[in-house]
């Protein structure tokens, strides 16, 4: 019997990024400076996994929650663009998610994000037919759609096993701080994590360590069957118990840090999912950030530029 094509679900944020040029720095204090222009880019964590997956070939579903105003019309445009299957709450009421981003060209980041129409996504937006059809179901923006923190997700993911699909989670930042109640939100949900995605700080928070090697041993005592740590410039390293891996960062010219680590969760997802093995997985990851981190004006990469780089990078 034929192998059944891969199909993958992404459950979150939409959100509108914008996005400075890289600055060499602010002075201190009261400023005033000029950029030659902002992107205007689809962003969130959930939007920009479902995009590249959807930019590799990946048949790929997206659930999330829009206003009714020129950005939603625009992330539209990119999910028609890209042929993701968007299923969208729209909320009157609120606008859709923005984020300002102002970027360094050392690769650091400033962040500001209002949620806006993310708040209203709920666990019965996500209809049962496409977590039974799912091959993979990645749960991100776990921060930003509010009503899905904690057992929502819980259930969701735990539907997606029943259902015979792999999962997967990247929670990003606390905006708030990491209070005890937060981490514990995402805590109950590691159980029914297959790959937990994280940078340093993040692992670390929710595992209550201050190595991020230890603390990535320590979230599979949680439950997750393995956990990949995002370290920027350093790579990407992965943790299955009693075995660990990494694969250092491709060297590229830093032209867009925003969304790099959900660049990276796509590309290791397709990986595995399309028959690769682990360092396959890293390695594929790693080049598609790369790939996007130099070029914001591609910030999707696709196969046929994902070895055109790959060849470059191995001659």
């Amino acid at each position: 019997m034929p192998r059944k094509a891969p199909r993958v679900l992404a459950i979150g944020d939409a959100i509108v990024d914008i996005v400075s040029p890289p600055l060499d720095g602010l002075p201190p204090g009261d400023v005033q400076a000029e950029v030659s222009g902002f992107d205007y880019l689809p962003g969130g964590n959930a939007t920009n996994f479902a995009l590249q997956m959807a930019a590799l070939g990946m048949r790929t579903s997206l659930v999330a929650a829009v206003g009714r105003d020129a950005f939603a019309d625009a992330l539209r445009a990119a999910y028609r663009k890209r042929r993701v299957d968007a299923r969208l709450k729209v909320d009157p009421k609120r606008p859709t998610g923005t984020t300002m981003a102002l970027t360094w060209a050392d690769g650091r980041r400033a962040l500001l994000t209002a949620l806006g129409a993310n708040a209203a996504l709920r666990e019965q937006h996500v209809p049962q037919t496409l977590i039974a059809s799912a091959t993979h179901v990645h749960r991100a923006g776990f921060w930003w759609a509010t009503g899905l923190q904690g057992p929502p997700t819980v259930r969701l993911l735990r539907r997606a096993h029943k259902a015979g699909a792999t999962t997967s989670m990247d929670i990003s930042t606390d905006p708030q701080g990491w209070r005890r109640p937060r981490v514990e939100a995402v805590r109950m949900c590691l159980p029914h994590v297959d790959t937990f995605f994280g940078n340093e700080v993040e692992v670390c928070a929710v595992a209550g360590a201050r190595d991020p090697l230890a603390a990535a041993e320590r979230l599979l005592e949680f439950g997750v069957a393995e956990v990949v740590l995002h370290r920027a410039g350093e790579g990407a390293a992965w943790f299955r118990e009693g075995q660990r891996a990494s694969l250092p960062a491709f060297r590229v010219p830093i032209d867009n840090p925003t969304g790099c680590g959900d660049i990276f969760n796509a590309g290791y997802v397709f990986a595995k999912l399309t028959g690769g093995t682990t360092e396959d997985a890293l390695g594929m990851g790693n080049a598609l950030a790369a790939l996007h981190l130099a070029d914001r004006r591609v910030a999707f990469p696709d196969l046929r530029r994902l070895r055109a780089f790959l060849r470059t990078a191995s001659a």
